[in-house]
């Protein structure tokens, strides 16, 4: 069982090194934000380089990249880093639905963690000597937090790039 759990993270990182689309593009919406858009505004809308509109945190930086089927997926960067540190739960995608008028931000969960979870419960119901396995909950959650917060400043500059404004953080300076 543990052998299948490294399989998984093994995997679930190699196709987020590798921009892999189907995985980004499937799996449960866990955040999903819509933001309305007139055709006039989605025309204009480029969303390259969209992570320099992002403020510099203590986190790891996120990282975006255009998928073939003219949406654009993001993650953390794996470059080293010496910020905090949190357990990636979600992978991202910005997808422009012009016909809906709209552009959704969409945060999907990790495998590995739905996996881990799922199997966590019965093995702490069954033995009870393993409850302390439950603080992985929590970092999950505690990871889910950081990200949702992460994902709503992704929102916030896509709206700006919407309406053609300075992000917030070259304005402040």
């Amino acid at each position: 069982m543990a052998l299948a759990l490294i399989a998984l993270l093994l995997v679930e990182v190699l196709l987020l090194v590798r921009w892999a689309p189907f995985f980004f593009g499937t799996g449960i919406a866990l955040f999903n934000q819509r933001i309305a858009a007139s055709p006039a505004e989605l025309a204009q809308l480029s969303l390259g380089g969209l992570e320099h509109d992002l403020a510099d945190e203590k986190w790891m930086r996120l990282v975006f990249h255009a998928l073939p089927d003219g949406s654009v997926a993001f993650r953390e960067s794996y470059a080293p880093h010496f910020g905090g540190r949190y357990f990636p739960l979600l992978r991202g995608q910005l997808v422009v639905d012009t016909r809906r008028r709209e552009v959704r931000v969409i945060g999907r969960c990790s495998w590995f963690a739905l996996v881990f979870t799922a199997m966590l419960l019965p093995i702490v119901l069954v033995r009870p000597m393993a409850w302390p396995m439950v603080v992985f909950l929590l970092v999950f959650y505690m990871g889910y937090y950081i990200q949702r917060r992460r994902y709503a400043g992704v929102v916030e500059a896509v709206r700006a790039r919407l309406r053609s404004e300075f992000p917030r953080r070259f304005v402040d300076q």
